[in-house]
């Protein structure tokens, strides 16, 4: 079975860009299970809700995009016919700071520690450049031997 690439896997509504994220059948299914659907309410009340309780049934009131997004990756790694039992998912910025919340280290499924793959995912699409820009100078200013400047009294 083939799929086809959506529209909004590119680029969403606001043109922000996507960074694609490899996960494992637990890690979308995870997410899935954790989602339920934002919803606008009467200007009178709260402006946005969600259509389950987050207390104990869902953790984040998702937009409908992020739900179509999962909803097709769910579709791909439940397949019969899919050998890799993961897929790629494009997530934009928002969509990373959203998932974080939901991402608990200790969250385990099965064998899988979810939540610390997920959330060492989402960070590593975040702040991959400053981390390793941040380590190279690290490593590269210990390796660097300073030798202090010997002290010359003035007038001397």
């Amino acid at each position: 079975m083939e799929f086809i690439e959506c529209e909004w896997y590119e680029e969403d509504e606001l043109n922000e860009s996507t960074h694609p994220m490899w996960m494992t059948l637990n890690e979308v299914m995870f997410i899935d299970d954790s989602l339920t659907m934002m919803i606008a309410r009467d200007m009178e009340q709260e402006a946005v809700t969600s259509m389950r309780p987050l207390i104990s049934t869902a953790k984040l009131a998702s937009p409908v995009d992020l739900l179509d997004k999962m909803g097709i990756a769910v579709l791909r790694v439940t397949d019969p016919e899919c050998v890799d039992r993961g897929t790629t998912v494009h997530l934009n910025e928002s969509e990373i700071y959203m998932l974080r919340e939901i991402c608990h280290s200790y969250c385990k499924v099965g064998n899988e520690y979810v939540g610390y793959n997920l959330k060492r995912k989402l960070y590593t699409i975040l702040y991959k450049d400053t981390y390793t820009t941040d380590k190279t100078a690290s490593k590269l200013l210990a390796s660097v031997e300073m030798e202090a400047p010997e002290f010359i009294p003035k007038g001397e």
